[in-house]
């Protein structure tokens, strides 16, 4: 038998919260790019917490009436 390691499940309760958060910013119609290519809130939300590509900052960017359009990510060195 198999036995699953502490840190998998904190990992996939974080991914979780970060998925779930990045999805709605995504239906409310607002952009995710990683490194300036759009991705997916399942895949930004990997990159976040597993960190095994590099930290990254996100960037958050804003129409001309403050209206809340892009979020960016790009790494950190």
């Amino acid at each position: 038998m198999k036995r699953r390691h502490p840190n998998l499940t904190i990992y996939h309760e974080e991914y979780e919260a970060v998925r779930e958060r990045l999805s709605a910013y995504q239906a409310a119609g607002v952009t995710l790019t990683l490194a300036g290519r759009q991705t997916t809130p399942g895949y930004l939300a990997y990159v976040s917490v597993v960190r095994d590509r590099g930290c990254y900052m996100s960037d958050f960017i804003s129409d001309a009436t403050g209206r809340l359009c892009e979020i960016r990510f790009d790494k950190v060195e």
